[in-house]
């Protein structure tokens, strides 16, 4: 036998608070009656009311409440185990174990402080894989397991004297950490998300976190940070024997030592790999926005697991306290019957609880089944049965609801939206900030973070106190921010780019420019080169005709002389007889028949 809410038992403090009362003004009754005159007179007027039968009915009443108060607390029997695959993500918590830690401005301590946030964190996972890295100037680690109790009982006793070296490492520790994550992802089967929760409270001393992060976001793995004290820093506790207190720690000057949150260093960490920064102090530690950032992150099947499935057995209470009930409204404070009539009418009115109905079952068995498979993480058998409870109560915001969580468990982020801004109009109070949270998620997986942040804002206008909200809004603002850094560096480069191509363009135009203006001259120049070249083609050809010439005047010279020297050789023959002139002729025309001796 055991109890689903323990923490609910206060409410038997109703039991005695309940029978003090009824003393109280069973006493203040009877001064009442003495005050009014003579006792005699007074108790012959009272006497038709039956002091037994008040006492009867305040003690069934009490008895009655005592049961609903115990049903409350949800008593639930042995029932069996079966073996069942969870589905979860990785999560190695990454520890700070320095002595700073040991400061109480957060109450006991920042470190005891943490250690208790965590198991409260552990109390609400199933189905994680939950590793541990305790870090100083060294790191000590605990492999993942579902086992929440071994993990807690590796930290629980554990202190920063236990640490080897002292410092800050948190390069180390989270090295460790994505070294731990990636053997799971080696040998883990199918891909789950991996996350690293830091919390620490110090500066970094010893090691390189930024590189380390740039190694865990190549591999996938989220950063969520916690920084836990005071902006302005800490003295640093010394303690002595037995863990405790004995002043503060001096350097070599004799000065105290401080310890300041380093937030900017914890949001680049975190800023990284996608995850998110949180500060923690003494009045919010932020464990539910973690929970809530982890609610969003993709779960993966896990190996089979032993799972106990409790009977419940809270009804076996309720019935007893509605028949006491029962008997207490027909039971009358006088010494007559209660008439036939009111007690039919009575039992008219309690008889929907005596029979196969129940206060506490939901009114839609499709909704019913639908919640446990998505509580077991069979988000597909879920959507199925929401399905069916949709298409029977097709108005119901609740149906749409759930219909919303099983798709976003599937990832379907868009359909998701779609249901839970169709539950989001609902008027129920309670509804309406869950619907707008979760509208929120879905717009955040979906990359649509200006959306988100309008979602996230009226959660919060329904629902102030809603942490989560809070912290899945500051995500959503620092994303949003990111990305449109992104968008006025791609501008800017695309900007540049076509700056430097305008440049190019015109420094080409210059070049081509210049090069027609080269080509220009070098065709001037080609020309006045043709130019010289064929002035002085015709003052060769001008020479060669004068060299011409001069042979062919020459000739002409010469056959001129030839011919006078002819001509006076015939006057000359003239006076000789006329048979010496006819032996010339006949030798002239000899000569002029016979061939040149050569031909030039």
């Amino acid at each position: 036998m055991r109890l689903a809410h323990p923490h609910l038992l206060w409410l038997l403090l109703l039991v005695p608070t309940l029978v003090l009362a009824y003393a109280i003004a069973f006493v203040l009754r009877r001064r009442a009656l003495a005050r009014l005159g003579n006792p005699r007179l007074i108790a012959r007027m009272s006497a038709a009311t039956s002091v037994p039968r008040k006492v009867a009915r305040a003690t069934l009443v009490s008895l009655a409440v005592g049961l609903l108060a115990l049903a409350v607390a949800r008593p639930q029997s042995s029932g069996r185990a079966r073996l069942e695959k969870q589905r979860g993500l990785d999560l190695v918590v990454a520890l700070d174990f320095s002595k700073s830690m040991l400061a109480k401005d957060i109450y006991p301590s920042r470190l005891e402080r943490a250690k208790r946030e965590l198991e409260r964190l552990m109390d609400r996972l199933s189905g994680d894989r939950v590793g541990l890295v305790a870090f100083a100037g060294e790191t000590l680690t605990y492999p993942p397991t579902t086992d929440y109790d071994a993990v807690k009982l590796f930290w629980r006793d554990l202190s920063p004297s236990d640490m080897p070296i002292g410092g800050t490492a948190i390069g180390r520790a989270l090295t460790s950490a994505t070294e731990m994550l990636a053997r799971l992802r080696a040998t883990g089967g199918e891909t789950r998300d991996q996350v690293i929760l830091l919390l620490t409270d110090g500066e970094e001393t010893e090691s390189q976190p930024l590189d380390a992060a740039e190694q865990a976001a190549k591999l996938g793995i989220k950063i969520f940070a916690v920084g836990i004290g005071s902006r302005s820093g800490e003295l640093v506790p010394e303690t002595g024997e037995g863990e405790q207190a004995a002043g503060y720690i001096k350097d070599k000057d004799g000065k105290y030592v401080t310890s300041r949150l380093d937030e900017d260093l914890l949001a680049k960490i975190a800023g990284k790999t996608g995850g998110g920064y949180l500060r923690a102090d003494a009045q919010h530690f932020g464990v539910e926005a973690i929970e809530a950032a982890l609610a969003g992150l993709k779960r993966t099947e896990s190996e089979a697991r032993l799972v106990r499935q409790y009977d419940e057995v809270f009804e076996v209470l309720l019935f007893p306290a509605l028949v006491l009930l029962l008997v207490e409204a027909c039971l009358g404070e006088r010494r007559r019957k209660l008439p036939t009539a009111n007690a039919a009418l009575v039992l008219a009115v309690a008889l929907p609880f005596l029979g196969a109905w129940s206060p506490l079952e939901s009114n839609n068995r499709a909704a019913d089944s639908g919640n446990a498979s998505l509580k077991s993480g069979k988000a597909e058998e879920a959507l199925a049965a929401y399905d069916k409870a949709v298409t029977e109560l097709p108005n119901d915001a609740g149906a749409h609801f759930n219909r919303g969580n099983a798709l976003f468990a599937l990832s379907r982020f868009e359909e998701a939206s779609a249901e839970f801004l169709r539950a989001s109009q609902t008027a129920a109070p309670g509804l309406r900030p869950a619907a707008f949270y979760n509208l929120g998620n879905s717009y955040f997986k979906n990359d649509k973070y200006e959306d988100a942040i309008a979602a996230y804002r009226h959660s919060l206008a329904l629902d102030p106190a809603n942490n989560r909200a809070k912290w899945n809004l500051e995500l959503a603002l620092q994303k949003k921010k990111e990305a449109d850094q992104k968008k006025e560096e791609e501008k800017k480069n695309q900007d540049n780019k076509d700056d430097k191509q305008d440049q190019d363009k015109k420094d080409q135009d210059k070049k081509d420019d210049k090069q027609k203006q080269d080509d220009k001259k070098q065709d001037e120049k080609q020309k006045q080169d043709d130019k010289k070249q064929d002035e002085q083609q015709k003052q060769e050809e001008g020479k060669d005709e004068k060299k011409d010439e001069q042979p062919k005047q020459q000739n002409r010279a010469d056959d001129k002389g030839q011919d006078m020297r002819e001509i006076d050789a015939v006057l000359d023959n003239l006076e000789r007889s006329p048979k010496d002139l006819e032996k010339m002729r006949a030798r002239l025309r000899a000569v002029r028949r016979a061939p040149p001796a050569k031909d030039w």
